[in-house]
């Protein structure tokens, strides 16, 4: 469910997805992007890791923790 909304990000560049969901704190050249989407009914957050590969965004996943991104 939470893959489906965030599947258009595939194949953008890092500035298309700053102008569209923000910075969230993360490095412009790190290969990996995290952004905090949500949270679980106990309080665990999830995240949306986001990859980078030739610039563009390549894969999307999700996972769950207590910790900050």
């Amino acid at each position: 469910m939470m893959k489906e909304k965030f599947k258009h990000l595939l194949g953008k560049t890092r500035r298309e997805i700053v102008e569209e969901i923000g910075d969230g704190f993360n490095f412009p050249h790190n290969e990996i992007w995290t952004y905090e989407v949500g949270k679980t009914w106990i309080g665990r957050r999830i995240i949306l890791s986001i990859r980078f590969k030739n610039k563009k965004a390549s894969e999307i996943a999700f996972y769950k923790s207590f910790k900050k991104c």
